[in-house]
């Protein structure tokens, strides 16, 4: 490795008569159909599993021709022709080789089967599998786990998890999928201890070399997942320390070529194979070791890089991907970098406890004008297990992703019926930046207390539904008027539709006169509570 994680590298594509290059030898190429591969898309126990069947229909995502397995004969054509197969694609329909021999790559561009345009699957074949009997995650714990965070103390209370994991949630039920550089050491260390013996780690995969073995390579990985699943109490807990993970080597370490991104992709499609819920991703794309392959920033659009057209499907397979921003603040680059800049997905960008935007932190907008990053999360002094069996403290947008994406993991879990485009939503606007989003801190950091409290439906007695809000609409002031039945005191709570408290006053009488001369007009949410009861009404204030 030849530069400090977070990982950046990059490509502009170099079209050829034998196909897209990717590295010296190596080349992209597509297919143009998937025509009798032997599977169907209403038969997808073939070809994913059932825990990725199942995390579609709670969403009511479909299942479609993307997720069908690439024709094998067309493999094994190339294959038998002398190239050697590199990487394969089902989201991108294509296959990634190598060949020194370019009267062979010249032959396989004339195959009818093969392709340099993007595969475009039909978006009527459609199937829809049906919601499983049961719930989707498990109930949260009936006690309070009462964590002693240690050294990540604050960077798991800037996001006031704390709330939700006092709330029982812990991310139990929900499986992440760690793409990395490697997980050196990670069964001997004592953050992954309870994790480990515990059976939370449930698969393992090196893309790179095309094996089993993870443990042997980059620490980053490990750093990277005990900020969600570290279990050490006094020094580290994670942001999600029940959550389930399976872990993917991606990144060849020893040069940074445009392979790493196929193999990145392979791995997001092993991911939501086996049934993941979330994907956090501390790498990314600009720049390589071989400069006439690297990006512009005129790529990054979501779709021009093949990672960022792969990630930005993520949403729609049922996951939610969490994505490092970069951290080429300070470098000529400067801007988020691929996979980072997909759609449909978190990306994170860095602040330090205090909240302050790390200067090193990629920036957007992307190319096409889109805020990113998306959110922000803490990654200056960032706590993290070392491999030397301590506590250390780094720093890197490749930090602060893994503590958005246990956070989503915990949420997800309050709320599992949420679809993983609204579950994000409504991470944004939770942020302390939603009404002026930007390209530093995208939508801010969010307050999983906040979001909590915005989804959370609102039960009352009949007696409290009774209650009035007048006038409304309103200029500076409204009034609250509490049925006689209901007993005082009663605390009205006013938020903004980003969840976030701008006044909140506990009186003794029925009727009340609640004042925001200074807020903007829009959309308000009261909140009246008394005696464990609670209405919520939708208020507007005028100009």
């Amino acid at each position: 490795m030849k530069r400090e994680i977070l990982f950046f590298t990059g490509l502009l594509f170099a079209l050829a008569a034998s196909g897209q290059r990717v590295a010296e030898n190596t080349y992209w190429f597509y297919f143009t159909d998937k025509a009798n591969n032997g599977y169907s898309i209403d038969q997808p126990e073939a070809f994913l599993s059932r825990r990725a069947i199942d995390r579609r229909a709670w969403q009511s995502w479909p299942i479609d021709e993307n997720d069908l397995p690439v024709t094998r004969n067309y493999v094994d054509s190339l294959a038998a022709l002398g190239a050697e197969i590199r990487h394969t694609s089902k989201w991108l329909n294509g296959v990634l080789l190598t060949s020194s021999d370019s009267l062979l790559t010249d032959t396989l561009m004339r195959l009818s089967f093969v392709d340099t345009v993007r595969w475009k699957p039909s978006p009527a074949i459609l199937h829809y599998p049906k919601i499983p009997a049961g719930e989707r995650f498990p109930a949260p714990l009936t006690t309070p786990p009462g964590y002693r965070y240690g050294y990540a103390e604050d960077q798991v209370k800037q996001l006031d998890l704390d709330f939700l994991h006092e709330k029982g949630y812990t991310g139990k039920g929900l499986l992440i999928a760690v793409l990395d550089a490697g997980f050196a050491a990670l069964p001997t260390l004592p953050a992954f201890t309870e994790p480990f013996n515990g059976g939370q780690i449930v698969a393992q995969r090196n893309f790179v070399d095309r094996n089993q073995d993870v443990y042997n390579s980059h620490s980053h990985g490990t750093h990277v997942s005990s900020i969600i699943i570290g279990n050490w109490p006094d020094s580290l807990m994670g942001t999600a320390p029940d959550a389930q993970v399976v872990l993917a080597l991606t990144e060849n370490v020893q040069s940074e070529t445009r392979i790493e991104e196929f193999a990145w992709i392979e791995a997001a499609e092993w991911a939501d194979s086996l049934g993941a819920d979330i994907i956090n991703t501390s790498l990314g794309y600009t720049t390589f070791d071989d400069p006439s392959t690297n990006y512009s920033y005129m790529d990054m659009d979501g779709k021009t890089a093949h990672s960022s057209f792969a990630n930005s499907m993520t949403a729609t397979r049922g996951m939610i991907s969490v994505t490092s921003a970069g951290n080429s603040g300070n470098d000529p680059w400067y801007h988020i970098g691929a996979p980072g800049d997909a759609t449909d997905i978190l990306t994170v960008g860095a602040v330090d406890a205090s909240g302050i935007v790390a200067p090193f932190s990629s920036r957007g907008p992307t190319y096409d004008r889109r805020i990113k990053p998306d959110v922000s999360a803490m990654g200056v002094r960032t706590a993290v297990q070392s491999t030397t069996g301590e506590i250390s403290l780094g720093a890197g947008t490749s930090y602060a992703s893994p503590m958005i994406a246990g956070a989503t993991a915990v949420l997800w879990q309050a709320f599992p019926t949420l679809s993983s485009t609204t579950l994000m939503q409504w991470i944004l606007e939770s942020g302390d930046h939603a009404d002026t989003p930007d390209v530093a801190y995208g939508y801010g950091i969010p307050s999983f207390k906040r979001a909590c409290r915005a989804i959370t439906p609102v039960k009352s007695s009949p007696a409290f539904s009774r209650l009035k809000i007048y006038p409304n609409p309103f200029n500076d002031h409204f009034m609250v008027e509490i049925p006689g039945e209901v007993s005082t005191p009663c605390t009205v709570v006013v938020y903004n539709l980003q969840g976030k408290i701008i006044h909140r006053e506990t009186f003794n009488t029925t009727t009340r006169q609640i004042t925001l001369p200074d807020d903007p007009p829009g959309m308000y949410v009261v909140e009246t509570e008394s005696d464990g009861e609670s209405y919520r009404n939708l208020i507007i204030k005028q100009q």
